[in-house]
């Protein structure tokens, strides 16, 4: 009796409140009669800019659009190469069957394609938001990395490393997978992937139990280009750079697509060459118990990088329900650094000098990595259910010479030079399996299996080129070996049109193994580590509107830490401060939680997120005093607590301007925690750290004409809380233009990055015995010129594919919009 009431009452929650219809038709061309598959078919409320459902045409031109509400509707029809369509009607107390659509050619498809509006720069998803960046015209000719600089909540520091939402603990993911990216090298990669490569780029601040939680701040996608019109597209460019008193520096790139009923091709190839000055000052006060010692460094130094980015892939469809794709891209790059290092240190309290000397640092790198995917796609017969899975294998080395040429002038002249050599691997192979299933019209289950096996390998020695010795305390060799196996179930449910939830559940299994030797071949033991964690997600959304919509999550992530935070070997390349790794370093994990507002007008959007997290072993570079220098490593010190509330409004005003602006306000709290120095093993502490910083970005788009447009991008961050101290607010200004010529098809661009030369990082910092203010710059200003040429043969294809720029292909679907 007890189940049948329960029975009952489940079934009446699922009973919708209100009536709804089905609506269907038949799209073929006006000429020919034949069927036209996969054409876009867009339902609105009237009186509203946005999408209250879509679907695209199957094989045989039919579409049906379920579950609609009673009321006036706008359909609009639109494919490559025919006139878009347009239908009004209303949906009273019956299904509705248009029967035929006719749509008429376009007599010239080229003009049809063309960009003549101003693209929207943003769009929310219900998990994420969406920055299309490929018009960004401020960083044409530029990096990824210079992309990024651009995109609210995201910062990249002078180092190339990346932050979200004041966060380091970070994913980045290339097309919705690690791609062999890791905290090491993404910063190479990312400099060598041109700007123009990328559609755009996609913030997923809490990313659900489908996905891999790694990076307590979320995930960072970068979606490649992968155009899928019909016939063949593809461009060539060429640009040049100039830093502001440097040398010249250029790019090149060529990219083709290809589509067709069963095949999609893309392939395109880049090389980019680059010179950068930078330079850093440093004040290092020691309070020791007779003096205060003052350690005043300067470092001027210049870098060349180049290097050359290819990637391919073509999918196959083997038939309607069948697709397997091969993909992959690969860099092969280097460069070379000269650095000059002035160091004086003097007496503050006689103001007597103690010590000069400088060091010349000098380095010549190579950097190669690939990345090749193998993916499947069956959908079966129940519309909405699908059958994914991949095969990934990524692999990035990497070779350094490095040369240390020190000269003492007081108290005593002398010279001496160390000569430092290191390579290393790293390879990752991943498996992924997800199962999609849409249950019902308003429900939907997802289940998948992810595994991932990592192997990464380093060895470095050193030599002293005036004694002709070999250097023990340089000499490291360092293999980690990693496996991590997944399982995830989530489940959707849509509630009377208004009300979403999703609940996930993940499991992980991770198994690491770190193998260390020294110098004398003596191994250090083996620190073997397993665990098995579960990392829950919930979503609730609920459509006030068909404007206005609230969203509330909670998800668990870890920060693994991996690579340099854990490898024991020192690094002596700035003799005054040497750092190492700490082999027992614990994951941090995160707890958060995000309330989302958002509301959309005809021209204008607006987006607000409240946010907090908790932290527990959050991990921190501690740096503190020995007799010789200073030394930092990395501890598991303490918890933090951060909480902020992120603005983002995107205007379309005076038919010319197209504006995103984001605010980003954020409290952060590090608790105070005691360590062991590992100079002296003696106890030490550190204070309670809080504070309220914000930063702001702008990006302004001016369309002066079809054909000619302009854009400003402006950015300002607070000064903040770090670990021992305070980082100083900085600012940035970047400007571009664009023009086109015949027809469109050459486009000219110009721009100035840093308009104003402060992108600068500005710390203090202080501990037991010592402070430090240090200040460093690398990018500066530089002047830009690109030339597109495009060139296609874009001709009406009946059977041509979609054009499938998904987010994340397959495996990042994760729209609550069910």
């Amino acid at each position: 009796m007890k189940k049948t009431v329960f029975t009952l009452l489940l079934s009446v929650l699922f009973i919708p409140l209100f009536a709804s219809y089905n609506l269907s038709g038949k799209v073929v061309d006006s000429q020919t009669s034949q069927p036209i598959d996969f054409a876009n078919i867009a339902l609105y409320k009237q009186g509203s800019e946005t999408p209250w459902a879509g679907v695209v045409t199957d094989e045989n031109g039919v579409f049906e659009i379920t579950a609609i509400e009673s009321g006036k509707y706008t359909m609009r029809i639109s494919f490559v190469g025919y006139n878009a369509y347009s239908r009004n009607f209303t949906v009273s107390d019956k299904d509705l069957n248009f029967s035929i659509i006719r749509l008429t050619e376009d007599s010239n498809v080229l003009t049809e394609v063309e960009v003549v509006g101003q693209g929207s720069q943003m769009r929310f998803e219900i998990d994420r938001k969406v920055f299309s960046v490929d018009q960004n015209i401020a960083s044409a000719g530029g990096s990824a990395t210079e992309v990024l600089e651009n995109i609210p909540s995201v910062e990249v520091d002078q180092e190339g490393n990346i932050s979200l939402r004041n966060n380091e603990s970070v994913e980045v993911w290339i097309n919705g997978k690690p791609s062999g990216l890791t905290a090491e090298n993404r910063a190479q990669i990312l400099q060598q992937m041109p700007a123009e490569s990328i559609e755009s780029i996609e913030v997923i601040t809490n990313p659900s139990a489908k996905f891999n939680p790694e990076g307590t701040a979320g995930i960072i996608n970068l979606v490649l280009k992968k155009d899928r019109k019909a016939g063949y597209y593809g461009s060539v460019s060429v640009g040049a750079i100039y830093p502001d008193g440097g040398r010249l520096g250029g790019n090149v790139g060529a990219n083709i697509n290809y589509s067709s009923s069963k095949i999609d091709a893309y392939a395109n190839i880049g090389y980019r060459n680059m010179t950068r000055n930078g330079g850093s000052v440093s004040n290092l006060w020691n309070f020791n118990a007779n003096d205060t010692t003052l350690l005043n460094q300067n470092n001027n130094n210049s870098s060349l990088h180049n290097g050359l980015f290819f990637r391919a892939g073509v999918d196959y469809h083997i038939n309607d329900k069948n697709t397997i794709g091969l993909s992959g891209f690969g860099m092969n790059g280097g460069g070379s650094s000269n650095a000059l290092l002035n160091y004086t240190q003097k007496n503050v309290t006689t103001d007597a000098i103690l010590r000069e000397y400088n060091r010349r640092n000098t380095e010549d790198s190579e950097r190669n990595s690939f990345n090749i995917n193998l993916d499947y796609k069956h959908e079966f017969n129940k519309k909405g259910t699908e059958l994914l899975a991949s095969l990934s294998y990524s692999r990035f080395s990497r070779t350094n010479e490095s040369n240390y040429l020190q000269t003492d002038v007081f108290p005593v002249e002398r010279e001496s030079e160390i000569s430092q050599n290191s390579d290393g691997n790293d390879s990752n192979l991943q498996f992924k399996v997800d199962y999609t299933n849409k249950i019902s019209e308003t429900g939907r289950f997802e289940a998948g299996w992810q595994s991932n096996v990592s192997n990464r390998y380093s060895y470095t020695d050193g030599f002293d080129v005036t004694k002709g010795t070999d250097l023990s305390g340089y000499y490291n060799v360092f293999d980690y070996k990693e496996q991590i196996h997944a399982a995830y179930v989530t489940y959707g449910e849509r509630f009377f049109k208004k009300l979403s939830v999703q609940l996930g559940l993940r499991g992980e299994y991770m198994y690491r193994n770190i193998d260390s030797k020294d110098y004398i071949g003596s191994e250090m033991p083996d620190y073997q580590k397993s665990y098995f964690e579960l990392f829950p997600s919930a979503y609730l959304g609920y459509s006030i509107t068909d404007r206005d919509e609230v969203q509330l999550n909670y998800t668990r992530r870890v920060n693994r830490p991996r690579g340099w935070q854990i490898n024991p070997f020192k690094d002596y390349s700035d003799s005054t401060n040497v750092s190492f790794g700490n082999v027992a370093l614990s994951p941090e994990f995160s707890s958060a939680f995000e309330l989302n507002y958002l509301k959309s007008w005809d021209n204008h959007s607006f987006s607000a997120s409240a946010y907090y997290r908790f932290t527990d072993d959050v991990v921190q570079r501690i740096s503190y005093r020995t007799e010789e220098n200073m030394e930092s490593t990395f501890m598991n010190i303490s918890q933090s607590k951060s909480a902020g509330l992120e603005l983002v409004a995107k205007n379309r005003l005076f038919r010319i301007l197209n504006l995103t602006s984001s605010v980003n306000l954020y409290y952060s709290k590090i608790d105070s925690a005691t360590y062991i120095n590992p100079y002296n093993n003696i106890t030490e502490s550190i204070r309670e750290q809080e504070g309220f910083s914000w930063n702001a970005r702008v990006m302004a788009n001016f369309m002066f004409s079809p054909t000619f447009t302009g854009q400003v991008s402006a950015n300002y961050s607070s000064p903040r809380v770090i670990a021992q101290g305070t980082q100083e607010a900085n600012y940035a200004i970047d400007l571009g233009l664009r023009k086109s010529f015949f027809n469109r098809n050459l486009n000219v661009s110009l721009n100035v990055r840093d308009l104003l030369d402060s992108r600068r990082r500005k710390s203090q910092t202080s501990g037991a015995g010592f402070e430090k203010y240090s200040e460093s710059y690398w990018h500066g200003r530089s002047f830009g010129v690109t030339l597109t040429y495009n060139f296609g043969n874009m001709q009406p294809n009946r059977n041509a594919k979609r054009n499938n720029n998904q987010s994340t292909e397959s495996d990042m679907d994760m729209d609550m919009d069910i």
